[in-house]
């Protein structure tokens, strides 16, 4: 049940994991409605929507700076011991 409504989903992965999301999406639409006061449930959704979308793309953002960081210290490390003899 996502927001008091019940949709028949299918999953080819784990039903415990879509279950885990649709209450991640519930939690977060429940959460938006309280803090905006919106009431109308597409609006919700689209507000929840657009926040998770926010903390993807910072996560992504986040990711590729740890990939940077991983890279030049591997590099560095490389550097290191090819000029160990």
């Amino acid at each position: 049940m996502i927001y008091n409504q019940e949709y028949a989903l299918c999953t080819d992965g784990s039903v415990e994991r879509l279950q885990a999301l649709c209450d991640f999406l519930d939690e977060r639409m429940r959460d938006i409605a309280k803090e905006t006061g919106v009431v109308d449930t597409l609006k919700v959704a689209l507000l929840a929507a657009l926040s998770i979308a926010d903390d993807a793309r910072r996560a992504k953002g986040e990711t590729m700076k740890l990939d940077e960081a991983i890279a030049r210290r591997s590099t560095a490390c490389i550097s290191i011991l090819g000029s160990v003899d």
